[in-house]
């Protein structure tokens, strides 16, 4: 069974990582590697400051690191110390203008997704007000968004993402995206989770699909949930698809199947499940680790 694990998605910062996930419990659950969000909600780029600059004070206590690529994880991970990757949710604030989006490269940003549940100068969201899915593609700026994160060696994220900017993003696509903390619709139908053809384009690409522990998107409040949208994402897309991507302390309290400190419940599960060891130490850290080294280096 796998000792360690990797989490794609937290909102922890937005929280002053006073939530869930903290030094305690991601030791506890054997996290390796926690990737954590600044997030905007609108198109204020005083907020990803923010959260970028408590990024940076987090990851200096002891027992962090922060980590920019691959290089940078091993070396963290033969110091014993847990990694710290900052993402960021809704780059709407940056136009989609090289500088900033350079900018972010240089702050340490791994991965970063154009739009977050509301329309901006990039996209649209994947959930229209009438909470029917979003078919609309990419803005122009969008575009020239994507070019920058591509060129920057940024990992592309369509979670919240529409269907057609995903679509736009994933048809033909040559280097890895991830969606870091979606679930599957062929389980649960609901617009921000991935259909089975947006999971095998994903799968196309190499890029790896973050399970989303909130239980809205779940369709329940367990592991067997979490379970079965892992199994369902292998059965569609391959075993090196699955990862995690918790959602920790970005969902209402008491609304998660799995805490950080549950983590080692969880791979022991779906190994009782008839999952072998191999296939879940892929979701658990393999997937991710793979399509971190090939964008970021």
């Amino acid at each position: 069974m796998p000792q360690i694990a990797i989490d794609l998605h937290s909102d922890a910062l937005t929280r002053a990582f006073a939530g869930q996930v903290n030094l305690r419990t991601l030791k506890k659950g054997g996290i390796a590697l926690q990737c954590l969000a600044a997030f905007v909600e609108g198109d204020a780029a005083a907020e990803y400051t923010a959260a970028a600059s408590l990024f940076k004070k987090i990851s200096k206590n002891f027992g962090f690191c922060a980590v920019k690529n691959y290089g940078d994880y091993l070396a963290a991970k033969n110091k014993n110390l847990i990694s710290l990757a900052l993402t960021a949710e809704n780059i709407g604030f940056t136009g989609g203008d090289f500088e900033r989006i350079s900018k972010l490269k240089g702050d340490g940003v791994i991965m970063a997704s154009l739009v977050w549940n509301n329309e901006n100068s990039l996209a649209y969201p994947n959930v229209r007000p009438d909470n029917r899915r979003e078919s609309r593609g990419l803005k122009e700026r969008g575009r020239k968004a994507l070019a920058a994160l591509d060129e920057e060696g940024i990992i592309v994220d369509i979670s919240h993402l529409s269907d057609g900017g995903a679509y736009e993003i994933l048809r033909g696509r040559k280097l890895p995206a991830v969606a870091s903390h979606s679930c599957a619709d062929a389980l649960f139908p609901h617009p921000r989770n991935l259909t089975d053809p947006l999971l095998r384009l994903i799968a196309d690409c190499g890029g790896v699909v973050g399970v989303n522990f909130y239980d809205k998107f779940l369709g329940g409040k367990d592991m067997r949930s979490v379970a079965a949208h892992i199994a369902h994402i292998i059965s569609v897309a391959g075993e090196d698809t699955p990862s995690f991507g918790s959602d920790w302390d970005g969902v209402p309290k008491g609304s998660s199947a799995i805490c950080p400190q549950d983590m080692p419940r969880l791979l022991n599960f779906l190994c009782d499940l008839g999952i072998s060891p191999r296939v879940v130490e892929k979701a658990a850290y393999g997937n991710f680790l793979r399509v971190f080294k090939e964008v970021c280096g």
